[in-house]
């Protein structure tokens, strides 16, 4: 892998290009622009995109370990990268080929050689498209009240966080949230009080999120939380400070006096370890689920841990 400097506020472009004259070429041109990776061939390159999700690719058409439309292929057939652009460097000049890159799905493509004014016009136009479509990917999957993640948005990182977890052997917990008795305070003081009061939640969530953490709402009340390195005892600490913390908070009323309630919550907690593990990111939920589900039949305003308890034996309870 090659690399040069990356900064937070720049697109990110990724080389795939086995020669290596044109390879160092495109790098220096574009360096100043933008934050480059490179790599020689198609499978180093696919693990590149995987891991960084650059902004823009720039794919050579012919590589010696791999076509460049397998490599467009498999791109496109991971959740991780399936909305990259990517650019095609050919210097085949056949236009059933071209016209077959296009079909496929690639942006643009571009004959080598060709002008640093050309190849650098083209990439902004593909930035400026793949931005647009981004922001738009992200309000489809963004919760309008609390801004959030939805659970579409959830179903995707969860998907990758549990392959990550089984792939590196760390630890993954789930923690589901149900904001009680939601329904009597939206028939008795109306949805905005109700709005409010969701709000709240999310704001203190969003607070006691670590980088690595994952919240999104999963329903009218119920949230729900990714803890990456984290079993079930230590994300119960996490949520167990929520509900403390929660109760502390106000609401107020569409005229500016505080509701005549408190909130609290009721939380599931479950987890993914080397020494339990789970089979699939369904049977994690529906660990949670049921642990959140003890919650509230044993009188909601406590946190349980999934475990023995939910076959028989007293939960962990906090």
């Amino acid at each position: 892998m090659e690399r040069h400097g990356r900064g937070s506020e720049r697109a990110l472009l990724l080389i795939i290009e086995d020669d290596a004259g044109v390879r160092e070429g495109l790098m220096d041109l574009l360096a100043p622009r933008f934050d480059v990776l490179a790599a020689a061939d198609a499978g180093a390159g696919v693990e590149l995109a995987r891991e960084h999700r650059p902004d823009l690719v720039l794919l050579d058409r012919f590589l010696p370990s791999g076509d460049g439309l397998a490599v467009l292929e498999t791109l496109q057939g991971d959740v991780r990268t399936e909305m990259v652009p990517v650019i095609f460097l050919t210097g085949d000049a056949d236009e059933a080929t071209l016209e077959k890159c296009l079909e496929m799905g690639a942006v643009d493509f571009i004959h080598k050689p060709a002008s640093s004014r050309e190849l650098l016009a083209r990439i902004d136009r593909a930035v400026r498209q793949s931005e647009q479509q981004r922001k738009l990917q992200v309000l489809a999957q963004t919760d309008a009240l609390t801004g959030l993640a939805n659970f579409r948005a959830l179903s995707v990182r969860l998907d990758d966080e549990f392959k990550r977890a089984l792939r590196y052997g760390y630890s993954l917990s789930v923690v589901v949230i149900d904001l009680d008795h939601l329904k009597a305070i939206n028939d008795g003081m109306g949805h905005d009080v109700g709005n409010r009061a969701i709000l709240s939640l999310a704001t203190l969530m969003q607070g006691n999120l670590r980088e690595s953490d994952f919240a999104a709402r999963f329903g009218g009340d119920e949230f729900v939380v990714l803890l990456p390195h984290q079993t079930s005892l230590e994300a119960a600490v996490f949520a167990e400070r929520l509900r403390t913390e929660l109760r502390g908070v106000n609401v107020q009323r569409s005229d500016g006096r505080p509701a005549p309630f408190g909130l609290s919550i009721s939380v599931g907690v479950a987890d993914h370890t080397a020494e339990n593990p789970r089979e699939s990111t369904e049977a994690l939920l529906k660990a949670a689920d049921a642990a959140l589900y003890e919650a509230k039949r044993e009188g909601r305003d406590r946190v349980v841990v999934y475990g023995q308890s939910l076959h028989g034996s007293p939960a962990q309870r906090h």
